[in-house]
């Protein structure tokens, strides 16, 4: 469906950019690639599981309780299951975090 602020012409274009196979094999490629397994070679290092909220907001919350909130007590509390600041919820996160 066209978003209103888009136009025919616009819409048309772009429905026949993603129907062009280049684009299909990119797009699936992608896919894969955010699909991979946890801690696999290739896997980013940006998993969190920080929902919607931006790293700013969760800050700014944990800021409530924290007086001296470090840029590391934000990474622990979006990196770790249920925000425990001691499991990751990726291998390469923890490996990250004894670099820092």
């Amino acid at each position: 469906m066209r978003p209103n602020f888009v136009t025919s012409e616009t819409w048309t274009r772009f429905q026949e950019y993603r129907a062009r196979t280049d684009y299909k094999v990119r797009s699936q490629k992608a896919s894969e690639n955010r699909k991979s397994k946890k801690d696999s070679p290739g896997t980013c290092i940006s998993k969190h599981n920080g929902g919607s909220k931006s790293f700013r907001t969760h800050a700014e919350i944990l800021a409530l309780d924290k007086e001296d909130l470090t840029p590391n007590d934000v990474f622990l509390h979006v990196h770790t299951k249920d925000h425990d600041g001691e499991t990751f919820i990726d291998g390469r996160l923890a490996r990250l975090h004894v670099c820092v």
